[in-house]
């Protein structure tokens, strides 16, 4: 068995295994059926018309940044590329595991592969960034919570400096400096060649001060969607003690804690995050779950949809 099978058995065992806990010990599994079965129908099938409205958004903002690397797609491409790549994240470790398949449908790009992949880089970059804008204004509002969940706010902050760091290094390197370093094997030539042209692609994009207003643009329009679709999850189990501007600082925070492969599509986790952040409001675990497999439902659904996408197309 390889490494990449025994890590992926892990981060699955490890999902299941936390959310059914949290189900048998936290949660009545009676509760959560009386919960879903609650639900404004009407509310949900509006929050689920927001997620998949926000495809558009993604694709538009995708579209924005292949345009400047002088590649031709069309918004229904990117849209059903967007879903192939939702079906893949079902059961992938993280929230951006099917970028890998954005990555082959745009690799036929001028500069290929590379090129493709900083395009991609680039675009999540900007959603991140957006999401914890979003947090950090939400949470100037909301002081509160620092006395109750102080490691939001911690996170938060080590997130933003992370970025800013990160963006400064990646200016303060010279461009054609990974190209300029010595390497006598052909493989690491290669890898070092490859390496540079990612860092000047992003870099072009980075310094292009009109695309990254746009880019950024398009990025809290998404985001701002998202929060919003999350609410009405929130109303369609008639969650009325948590007001909406929360929404705003927990939600980013809660989708930035599942880009890291800890468990398969975030699930357990998001689970473990929304019972934390629930009992601050005087909502049971149940609640919180139902929230949660409410999410996923959603996200099976157009995952669904991405796969017959995906088996269509190879035929």
């Amino acid at each position: 068995m390889n490494r990449k099978t025994v890590f992926f058995l892990f981060k699955f065992v490890f999902g299941f295994g936390l959310l059914l806990y949290l189900v048998l010990y936290l949660a009545r599994p009676q509760e959560i059926i009386a919960a879903i079965k609650d639900v404004s129908w009407a509310m949900a099938l509006l929050a689920f018309g927001l997620h998949a409205f926000g495809f558009l958004f993604s694709a538009l903002r995708w579209k924005l940044i292949l345009d400047e690397t002088g590649a031709d797609f069309s918004i229904p491409q990117l849209i059903r590329s967007l879903l192939v790549g939702s079906f893949f994240n079902l059961f992938l470790p993280t929230r951006f595991g099917g970028d890998v398949v954005r990555v082959s449908d745009t690799r036929h790009i001028e500069q290929g592969a590379t090129a493709s992949l900083a395009v991609i880089v680039y675009e999540r970059m900007s959603g991140i960034v957006a999401l914890l804008v979003f947090a950090l204004f939400a949470s100037l509002l909301k002081i509160g919570f620092i006395k109750e969940m102080p490691i939001l706010y911690l996170s938060l902050l080590v997130s933003l400096l992370g970025i800013f760091l990160l963006v400064l290094a990646w200016k303060k390197i010279p461009r054609g400096f990974l190209a300029g370093r010595d390497c006598r094997r052909p493989w690491g030539r290669k890898i070092l060649d490859k390496l540079d042209r990612f860092h000047a692609i992003i870099l072009d994009f980075v310094n292009h001060r009109a695309l990254s207003k746009k880019v950024f643009f398009w990025a809290l329009l998404l985001q701002f969607n998202v929060v919003i679709h999350y609410y009405l999850i929130g109303q369609a189990l008639r969650l009325g003690r948590i007001p909406l501007l929360d929404y705003f600082f927990s939600i980013p925070i809660m989708l930035f804690v599942l880009s890291f492969p800890i468990s398969i599509n975030g699930i357990g986790v998001r689970d473990l995050f929304l019972i934390q952040l629930f009992t601050y409001y005087g909502y049971p675990a149940s609640v919180a779950i139902a929230f949660s497999l409410l999410d996923l439902a959603f996200n099976l659904l157009l995952g669904i949809i991405g796969g017959l996408i995906y088996i269509f197309r190879k035929k």
